[in-house]
């Protein structure tokens, strides 16, 4: 038998000491930095490389995540706690060997609006991928208004003249990390999958779109969620004056004063007037997150333009993709407060569009509103965001693109207590994640031989994605490519089925709306 005790792997910044699996097949390697931790002075500001160590490092623990609001123990994506700091830039690998053959590489960027997640949730746990013969890597970057916070001074800190999008700067020193440390571990750095989820994959659809990350990888696979949409991007001077703003709000006028208030503090104050800061964005985005101060910008250095020109333009960066979402997306969403409020959001979100998008989204009794406003939240914020994404790819790139959509609902067992765990949720937003790890029994639900199935279908295609950039393999049954013209997507529900795209008429119609809001935007 392998041996099971510690491994050790040199990487630039010095030696470390990871762990073996049980049976001794998968290596883990566990809370490396990619960064210098992101404090006092540094806080908002782009990452640095991290300070070199004497000695061996131990890699046995994960790093702490990013400082954030807590779950609610009854919703569906609670795990128990982890660490929280603002010293969160570190990432973990998992790999079958610490050297030899060069390996596809499989960089996992967790979810949560920006504002929650990790890289160590148990059903993001690398093993069973790196099983098949991918080295897998998984990140932490910074949340919330330590992620995203811009400020005048801030842009006047920067030789390219903006600020926000720290934690989009992250992502790409966690990349560049990859490019110079992952040959150690037995990977290949000119064959990167970057691969994520929800925000994450709002961050894959990022990714492509920048520069900064040109050359950084070669495939990408988008689960539930892009940044397409005419109002998700902030421009740079709308997300400064929100950073003057909630300066002013703790009783500060600068960013000085605002660098030496308590993390825990910037990240979890509730401006009162949040609601005025997001006006001129639509209320189909996820509730709860304060989109003044914690989501992606133009800056015309990361992001230059919104993302919709720049694949117009085929200045994208031109890789294979795969991209999907989920049949229940927006399920777990809280429901609007009251039809008085969903009807008065659509008139002033949509304008013209609002009688349209009520008579798809009607709401004329508690029931109707419940599930009209949970179901136009997912629609427009997910299924429609990777819908469009693989169109905008088909019709101005050149790489192939496979479509999905997730239909398959899994076996969660209906718990007291209310919440998600309460209700039927269908196939929810994040219920992919378990099939595509294989990493099923993280939870304890009765799965069933199709689930286990699913998923060894599901992770082998991105395995083989990852290797060659087509998800077809031996034994697998067939994925065929998708074109704009023939919109149509692998269907995966109590197994694998080619059909048309769902819902084509509310895809439809967020085109629609998408188009008139566009005509809308400044120059």
């Amino acid at each position: 038998m392998a041996a099971t005790g510690p491994i050790q792997v040199r990487t630039e910044a010095g030696p470390i000491a990871g762990t073996t699996s049980a049976d001794g097949v998968v290596r883990a390697f566990k809370g490396l930095p990619y960064a210098r931790p992101p404090l006092g002075k540094l806080r908002w500001q782009p990452p640095y490389r991290p300070d070199v160590w004497d000695g061996v490092r131990p890699a046995d623990k994960f790093g702490p995540r990013c400082i954030q609001p807590d779950r609610v123990r009854n919703a569906v994506g609670y795990f128990d706690p982890e660490p929280q700091s603002e010293d969160c830039l570190y990432l973990n690998v998992w790999t079958a060997s610490a050297g030899g053959d060069r390996r596809p590489v499989m960089v996992w960027i967790h979810g949560g609006a920006f504002t929650v997640g990790s890289g160590a949730l148990p059903f993001s746990n690398g093993e069973n991928l790196a099983r098949a013969g991918v080295v897998v890597v998984t990140i932490n970057y910074r949340l919330g208004r330590l992620g995203f916070l811009a400020h005048p001074e801030l842009s006047a800190e920067q030789s390219y003249h903006a600020s926000g999008n720290y934690g989009l700067l992250d992502q790409i020193a966690a990349l560049r990390w990859v490019r110079d440390n992952i040959a150690a571990f037995g990977g290949d750095p000119n064959c990167v999958t970057i691969f994520g989820q929800s925000a994450g994959s709002s961050s894959v659809s990022t990714l492509m779109a920048s520069p900064l990350a040109k050359g950084l990888f070669h495939r990408a696979i988008g689960q539930s969620g892009g940044a397409f949409f005419a109002r998700i991007l902030r421009k740079l001077s709308t997300a400064e004056a929100a950073g003057v703003t909630f300066a002013r709000s703790l009783g500060v006028s600068g960013i000085d004063g605002l660098r030496q208030k308590p993390a825990r503090e910037i990240q979890l104050t509730i401006l009162e007037d949040s609601g005025a800061l997001n006006e001129e964005y639509d209320s189909s985005s996820p509730k709860g997150v304060d989109r003044a101060n914690g989501w992606s910008i133009i800056d015309g250095y990361l992001v230059p333009d919104y993302l919709m020109n720049i694949f117009s333009r085929g200045e994208q960066n031109d890789v294979p993709l795969i991209t999907g979402a989920t049949a229940d997306e927006g399920s777990t969403q809280p429901p609007t407060a009251s039809i008085e409020e969903f009807r008065r959001r659509a008139r002033a979100d949509y304008g013209a569009m609002a009688e349209e998008f009520l008579k798809s989204f009607p709401a004329e009794n508690a029931e109707e509103l419940e599930r009209s406003s949970r179901r136009a939240i997912g629609t427009r914020v997910f299924n429609w965001e990777n819908w469009v994404w693989a169109n905008q790819q088909s019709h101005y790139g050149q790489s192939p693109i496979y479509f999905y959509d997730f239909a398959q609902v899994p076996p969660k067992p209906l718990q007291p207590g209310g919440g998600d765990l309460s209700r039927d949720i269908g196939a929810f937003h994040t219920a992919e994640i378990n099939y595509v790890f294989q990493t099923l029994d993280c939870r304890s639900w009765p799965w069933r031989d199709e689930d286990r199935e699913i998923a060894r279908v599901m992770s082998s295609y991105w395995v083989n994605f990852a290797a060659s950039g087509d998800p077809n393999g031996s034994g697998l049954p067939s994925w065929p490519r998708y074109a704009e013209d023939k919109d149509t997507a692998l269907i995966i529900k109590s197994g694998f089925n080619i059909g048309p795209v769902p819902d084509r008429a509310t895809l439809d119609l967020w085109q629609s709306i998408d188009g008139k809001l566009r005509a809308e935007l400044p120059n």
